[in-house]
């Protein structure tokens, strides 16, 4: 019997970026993200995704939601945009 699986869908989570501050809670959404990947047995490089948003969100002069898109080989992808 042949049984399909659905591929396991990316993990992410949000957070919130205020140019004074920088990202709310940062390493509490990471060590969240960290243990979500674990139990599905995620590759996650907890230092590599402080730094990719540390540079996704460099410059930025106006408050901004940030979202971290992770997949099962742990690439990462980032997307922040502006509150509106």
């Amino acid at each position: 019997m042949n049984q399909t699986h659905d591929p396991p869908r990316d993990l992410s989570v949000t957070m919130r970026f205020d140019p004074e501050q920088g990202v709310a809670d940062l390493e509490e959404h990471l060590d969240e993200l960290k243990r979500q990947a674990d139990a599905q047995g995620f590759k996650f490089d907890h230092h590599a995704a402080r730094n990719e948003l540390q540079a996704a969100t460099f410059g930025k002069r106006r408050a901004a939601t940030a979202r971290l898109l992770l997949s099962p080989t742990g690439a990462m992808a980032i997307e922040v945009k502006p509150e509106s």
